[in-house]
C-alpha cells in the first residue's frame, strides 16, 4: 500500500519509507533481504541507499517492468551494488513488479539481494550427497558388470576352447578325407592303366590267335579250291567272304582296343590322333577346334580317358546321328580339361540310366567320373547331342 502513491508521485513519502523499513525489520523473510531497492521509470532508485540517482535499466529489470519475476544467483558487481561486494561474493537477485491496485499497470520494480550463502551450502551438501549416491550406483554397476564379463570372458573362454577343439577334429578328418581323396585317385589311375593293359593283351590275343586260325583257314580253303571240281567251286565263295569278313572286323576290333603310344604327345595331339582315326575309319568329317594354353601338363592317365572318351563320342555321332555336323571342342587351362563333342542329329534324352544302346555314354561317365571329372548329356532340340566333360590335372601313377 505504501508504493500505491507512485502512481501520483514520483516520490515515496517519509512516512511510507519508514513504514517499508519496520516491515522490513520486523519480519522474518525481511530479516533475510540484506538489500532492497525500489525502481521508478527510467533506472531511477526510488528507494534503498541510491534512493534519488538514476542507473541503467539492465535486461533483468526491463523484463521485470513487463509483469516477470526473475530470481537468479548473481556477483554483486554493478555500481549500485559497490556497498555489498565486500560483504557478500555472491547473491540471491530478485526482480518482481510492484502493480496498481487492481489492475496489471506495473508501478515500479523491486530488487531486492538474499545472502545466498546458507543457499549455496545446502547445494553443495545436496551435490555431495548426490555424488556419494552417484559412486556408490557406479560401484555397484562396476561390480555387477565385472561379474557379468568375467562370467562371459569363462564361457568365451570355453566356447573357444571347444571350438579350436572341433577345428583340430575337422582338420584331422580334412587330411583324411585329402589322403583317402588321393588314393582313390591313384586307384583309379591304376584301374585306368590296367583296363588298357587287359584291353591290349585282348587286342594282341585276338591278333596272334583267332586272326591268325582265321587267316590260315583262309589260305587252306583257297587251296583246296583249287582241288576242287568246277561245279563245286561256286560253293567256296561264300564262306571265304564270311571269313574274311570276319578277319577284317577282327582286325578293326584289335586295333581299336590298342592304344598308340601317348605317354610323348601333348593332349591336344592325342585328341587330335582320336579325330583322325574315326575320320579314316568312318569316311566323315570332323571339325576339331583346340584352345589350349601353354604350361598346364597332363598326366597320362588323363590322356588315356580323353583318346577313349573323344573315341567312343564320335562313334555314336556316327552310329546313331549319321555322322552329320562333328564336332570336337578342347580347353586346356590351369582349372583342368574340358571337351564337348557334338553332332547334328535328332538328340537324345539321357537320364543317367544304361539302355541296351547307350553303353558308351555308361562307360564314358564312369572313365570320367573315376578321375574326379564330370559329365553331362545335353539335347538340343532337335538339332543333336552334346557331351561336356570335365578332367582334373590329376598327378600321373605309375604304368606297367
Amino acid at each position: 500500500m505504501q508504493v500505491q502513491e507512485l502512481s501520483r508521485a514520483e516520490r515515496l513519502a517519509p512516512e511510507h519509507i519508514a513504514a517499508i523499513e519496520r516491515l522490513l525489520a520486523g519480519t522474518s523473510p525481511g530479516r533475510e533481504i540484506v538489500s532492497i531497492k525500489i525502481w521508478g521509470p527510467g533506472g531511477r532508485v526510488v528507494y534503498g541507499e541510491q534512493a534519488g540517482q538514476t542507473f541503467a535499466v539492465k535486461p533483468e529489470q526491463a523484463r521485470a517492468w513487463r509483469g516477470e519475476v526473475i530470481s537468479h544467483l548473481t556477483v554483486p558487481d554493478d555500481d549500485e551494488n559497490e556497498t555489498l561486494r565486500p560483504r557478500y561474493p555472491q547473491l540471491i537477485e530478485t526482480y518482481t513488479p510492484i502493480r496498481l491496485e487492481n489492475s496489471d499497470q506495473v508501478l515500479a520494480v523491486a530488487e531486492f539481494y538474499q545472502d545466498a550463502r546458507q543457499l549455496t551450502g545446502e547445494i553443495r551438501a545436496a551435490q555431495g550427497r548426490s555424488w556419494v549416491v552417484v559412486a556408490l550406483i557406479m560401484l555397484v554397476t562396476y561390480l555387477v558388470l565385472s561379474g557379468l564379463v568375467r562370467r562371459g570372458s569363462q564361457t568365451i573362454d570355453r566356447q573357444r576352447a571347444e571350438l579350436d577343439a572341433q577345428v583340430q577334429h575337422l582338420e584331422t578328418l580334412l587330411s583324411h578325407n585329402r589322403e583317402l581323396h588321393d588314393r582313390v585317385q591313384r586307384a583309379a589311375s591304376r584301374a585306368v592303366a590296367m583296363n588298357e593293359q587287359v584291353l591290349r593283351r585282348i587286342a594282341s590275343d585276338l591278333h596272334d590267335g583267332p586272326a591268325q586260325e582265321i587267316s590260315h583257314a583262309l589260305l587252306r580253303l583257297d587251296t583246296l579250291s583249287h582241288g576242287l571240281p568246277a561245279a563245286q567251286r561256286p560253293q567256296i565263295g561264300p564262306v571265304e567272304q564270311a571269313l574274311s569278313a570276319a578277319l577284317g572286323e577282327m582286325r578293326t576290333l584289335a586295333k581299336d582296343l590298342r592304344l598308340p603310344e601317348l605317354a610323348p604327345l601333348p593332349l591336344e595331339a592325342v585328341v587330335a590322333r582320336a579325330v583322325r582315326d574315326h575320320q579314316r575309319r568312318t569316311g566323315t568329317a570332323v571339325e576339331f577346334s583346340p584352345q589350349v594354353q601353354s604350361g598346364p601338363d597332363v598326366s597320362l592317365s588323363v590322356k588315356m580317358a580323353a583318346f577313349r572318351i573323344v573315341q567312343e563320342g564320335l562313334n555314336n555321332a556316327f552310329r546313331h546321328a549319321a555322322g552329320l555336323e562333328q564336332k570336337v571342342e578342347l580347353a586346356l587351362d590351369t582349372q583342368g580339361v574340358t571337351l564337348e563333342i557334338s553332332d547334328g542329329g535328332a538328340g537324345l534324352v539321357w537320364r543317367g540310366e544304361a539302355p541296351p544302346d547307350r553303353l558308351g555314354l555308361v562307360g564314358m561317365r564312369e572313365r570320367a567320373e573315376s578321375l574326379g571329372g564330370t559329365f553331362e548329356v545335353t539335347c538340343r532340340g532337335g538339332s543333336g547331342t552334346l557331351l561336356r566333360i570335365h578332367l582334373p590335372l590329376c598327378p600321373d601313377v605309375p604304368h606297367e
